[in-house]
């Protein structure tokens, strides 16, 4: 290598050297920087087509490391962690792996938010602040819109529109219109045979229906820990009028209901 070369060489590598310390400069400048020994084997270029966006583009850069870095790109948010804004976040994202504090006000699209523990949003099943399921608010609010009608035989069985009075199951058959069920108002006997009614007490709503007493047939309903009725027996819980909450029957008064139900999934 003739002097020459090497002087260039060593002016090369020192261009290099100050961008390194100094990579402001690098990122104003851009363009492209090459370094030679003249035929020796030893090579190095450095090329930026864009300006480098922080110092770890621009020392790769400079080592002559390529690559696209796009920051415009769709970038997937799997494992994303720690306080989260995504206020306005729209389109089709996947949350999967989302934990810590997450602002996902404004979302909108379709998002995968089952591993972020966030199920029911946006459902018909949804979850209210108190934990209880909207479907039972519904209900509850709706039995509590009818507190002091008057119990009415046939009362409640015309359709889903005000009504003057409300028999036993004409009172159960609206509540539990709110919360989705049943197309029609449903007697005593018709009631444990609709869709989405089944056997057995629900976590949130259970109905007891005698269905084997002729006259004295009768159906009452608790939701979330509150009994409802029309009419019916009176007793130390009340009861006996018309649209009222009452205490919790007692065991031997809830024995005298041959079918307990509950709606599907409460």
């Amino acid at each position: 290598m003739s002097i020459q070369a090497a002087v260039g060489a060593i002016d090369q590598i020192y261009t290099l050297q100050q961008q390194l310390l100094n990579p402001a400069s690098l990122m104003a400048t851009g363009g492209s920087a090459t370094a030679s020994d003249g035929g020796a084997g030893l090579t190095g270029t450095s090329t930026s087509s864009t300006t480098p966006t922080d110092f770890a583009t621009a020392l790769a850069n400079a080592q002559g490391l390529t690559g696209t870095d796009d920051t415009t790109a769709a970038t997937a948010s799997t494992g994303l962690t720690g306080s989260t804004d995504l206020t306005g976040l729209t389109g089709s994202t996947d949350l999967s792996g989302l934990t810590g504090s997450a602002d996902l006000s404004g979302l909108t699209g379709s998002s995968a938010l089952s591993a972020a523990g966030l199920t029911g949003v946006g459902s018909t099943t949804g979850v209210t602040s108190g934990g209880v399921p909207t479907q039972v608010q519904s209900m509850v609010d709706q039995a509590n819109s009818l507190i002091g009608k008057p119990y009415v035989w046939g009362g409640g069985h015309s359709g889903w529109g005000p009504q003057s009075g409300y028999d036993c199951s004409g009172f159960v058959s609206s509540v539990l219109h709110a919360g989705g069920y049943l197309s029609s108002p449903q007697d005593t006997q018709t009631l444990p045979s609709q869709p989405g009614i089944e056997t057995g007490p629900g976590q949130y709503v259970t109905i007891y229906d005698r269905t084997d007493a002729g006259s004295n047939d009768h159906v009452i309903i608790d939701l979330n820990g509150q009994f409802y009725e029309s009419g019916g027996e009176q007793g130390s819980w009340g009861g006996g009028g018309g649209v009222e909450k009452i205490g919790t029957p007692s065991a031997s008064y809830l024995s005298t209901f041959n079918l307990v139900l509950h709606p599907e999934g409460l």
